[in-house]
Formats: structure tokens, C-alpha cells, sequence
């Protein structure tokens, strides 16, 4: 059924906090991925405030999805901070003191997943690329430093590409190849100029629903 012919989905404010990350997935991109440990466990349903795998300018890192600037009081903030929008990362205190410091890395995700209201009801979807290949997801990383370390990340987000729109207004700042680079080692000014960059990727959004026999109580509320 073409999308045209099918009924006009409810886009929720909040963008949706899920993705999974392939262990098998993130090493065909091996050549950009170096330092992706080859036993990482494979992650099928991060959320918020879960551990994931990010790799920053000095390689690969587990940080806690949820940015807690290192001058919180506390470890625990009174608003989410699992996205950024990448409009007004700059200026925002939550994550001004990150992008000023250069601490940027990147979020290999398999997929990535929203649900839009489709006739009154919550669908799943899961969005990958057209080629296969895994999402590089832009982000920032912070570590809290009290009784305990905290190493945390947040996904930076952007105005969607059209073969998506209809999923959300919203969708994760993507890094082409090329930009990876200069996204981890580069000045602020060259970052600044990947805010703005629409990615060349295609993307595509299907159904996602639990099938009989997978791993693990996955999405189990899609």
C-alpha cells in the first residue's frame, strides 16, 4: 500500500527515545569504527538513562544515554536531556559547556525507533538506512564527577528528511562518513558547520512488531 493511501499519523512533541545497537551491524563499518570492541554485548532496546556504546575522539567509550553536565549539583536533573537540538546546542546551559569543550563523539545505532499515532493508536516503527548499513548519530558527552563518575551522552537532533517526516518532526542529527572526522577531531567553527548538514542517506521507516522467538521482552509496548 503506498504511504499516500494510508491514514495520517499523529506526531507526538517529545521525540521517542529508543535504539539498538547491532554488535554485527556496527562492525561493517569497521573502517570507521576502529576502536569497536568485537565482544560488546549487542543492545536491542536502549532508553533513556541506559548504558550504550559511543566513540569520541579517543576512542570507544560506554556512557549512560541522558547528559548530565559536569557542573549539576546532583546526578539527576528535573528535565530529560537525552536529545539536543542541534539548533540551539550552542547556547543552552544544559549543553553549552560540552560543545564549547569540543566533546563530541558519535552514536553507531543499528536502528532507531518512533511511534507515531496511527488511528488512535501508538505504532512502532523502525528506521534504518535504505543501504543496510548502520546510522552514525551525532552527540555530546559530559562526566559528572560527585560520589561517583558519571559518563553520559546525549543524541543531537534536526529537522527530518522527507522520507520521514511523516514519522516525526524531529529526527537524530546523522553523520555521513566523510564528516566523522572532523565531527571528533575538529574545532568548534568545523562541528558548527555539520549542525546545518543534511545528511545523503536514505532512510526508511517500517512496521516493527515483536516476533515469536526474539531474545528478550524487546518493544514488547510497540
Amino acid at each position: 500500500m503506498p504511504v499516500s493511501s494510508l491514514p495520517l499519523p499523529i506526531i507526538s512533541e517529545a521525540m521517542c527515545g529508543a535504539f539498538e545497537q547491532h554488535n554485527k551491524a556496527m562492525h561493517r563499518w569497521a573502517e570507521i569504527l576502529t576502536d569497536w570492541p568485537v565482544d560488546v554485548q549487542d543492545r536491542f532496546d536502549v532508553r533513556p538513562t541506559m548504558n550504550a556504546g559511543t566513540v569520541d575522539a579517543r576512542g570507544y567509550r560506554e556512557r549512560s544515554w541522558s547528559l548530565i553536565p559536569g557542573w549539576a549539583k546532583a546526578p539527576r536533573l528535573a528535565y530529560s536531556t537525552f536529545n539536543a537540538r542541534a539548533e540551539t546546542v550552542a547556547e543552552k546551559s544544559t549543553f553549552r559547556s560540552a560543545w564549547r569543550k569540543s566533546q563530541r563523539c558519535i552514536v553507531p545505532v543499528s536502528a532507531y525507533f518512533e511511534w507515531p499515532i496511527i488511528d488512535g493508536v501508538k505504532r512502532c516503527h523502525r528506521i534504518t538506512g535504505s543501504d543496510g548499513l548502520p546510522l552514525l548519530l551525532a552527540g555530546l558527552w559530559d562526566t559528572w564527577v560527585g560520589d561517583d563518575e558519571r559518563h553520559t551522552f546525549t543524541v543531537l537532533t534536526t529537522q527530518p528528511v522527507s522520507q520521514i517526516d511523516w514519522v516525526h518532526h524531529r529526527m537524530p542529527l546523522l553523520l555521513d562518513a566523510d564528516n566523522i572526522a572532523e565531527w571528533l577531531h575538529g574545532s568548534v567553527d568545523q562541528a558548527s558547520r555539520l549542525l546545518t548538514a543534511r545528511t545523503e542517506r536514505r532512510l526508511s521507516a517500517a512496521p516493527f512488531i515483536m516476533r515469536p522467538g526474539s531474545t528478550g521482552d524487546l518493544f514488547a509496548d510497540c
